[in-house]
């Protein structure tokens, strides 16, 4: 008597969990190589992508009750996946609109994002160390314009591993990186 599934399924089957288990990760961790984080940080397409191997996995199974259920559940868990990328690329989007060049091999990334349905915006300031492949950024700051005193205004080098960050109504706020990785010591943040 053969197996339950056919080699084809089990090896699509294999591939779904491995998708499934990425998306996973990539959601719930954010990693500090930049080619991670910009190349596969896309947890919602791997999603669809599982379910969607999922469900063809299920075409080779001999029992037909057990297809219809599994490529039913894929195709909902499929939908809930467009679904959740729709709403975060609607409302959780950013986009770049500047970078502050530091010591080789730093620099310093202006992102800017709408803060949930409101007209209020909302920069993120991340620090870069460029490394080819091996490229890591870390998140510096947060400043949401809600309150106008607490908007972004500015940033600047002050040292070869030190930042200082400006915000509308005057006041600074001093980042120091670790001189060894350029991670940053500590983060700023309003109303983020």
């Amino acid at each position: 008597m053969g197996s339950a599934m056919p080699p084809r399924s089990l090896m699509l089957l294999a591939v779904s969990l491995g998708a499934g288990g990425l998306a996973a990760l990539v959601y719930f961790h954010d990693s500090d190589l930049v080619l991670l984080r910009e190349h596969l940080n896309h947890p919602f397409a791997l999603g669809v992508l599982a379910c969607l191997l999922m469900a063809l996995a299920a075409v080779g199974l001999r029992w037909m009750w057990l297809r219809v259920v599994i490529v039913v559940l894929a195709g909902l868990g499929a939908s809930a996946a467009l679904f959740g990328g729709w709403v975060a690329l609607t409302f959780a989007s950013t986009e770049e609109v500047g970078s502050v060049d530091g010591p080789a091999p730093y620099r310093i990334r202006l992102q800017q994002s709408l803060a949930g349905l409101g007209p209020d915006m909302v920069m993120w300031l991340s620090v870069r160390r460029d490394g080819g492949l091996l490229s890591k950024e870390w998140d510096l700051g947060c400043f949401n314009d809600d309150v106008p005193d607490d908007a972004f205004d500015s940033v600047k080098w002050t040292g070869p591993s030190s930042v200082e960050i400006r915000v509308a109504d005057g006041r600074t706020f001093p980042v120091a990186l670790d001189p060894a990785t350029g991670r940053p010591q500590t983060t700023a943040a309003l109303n983020c």
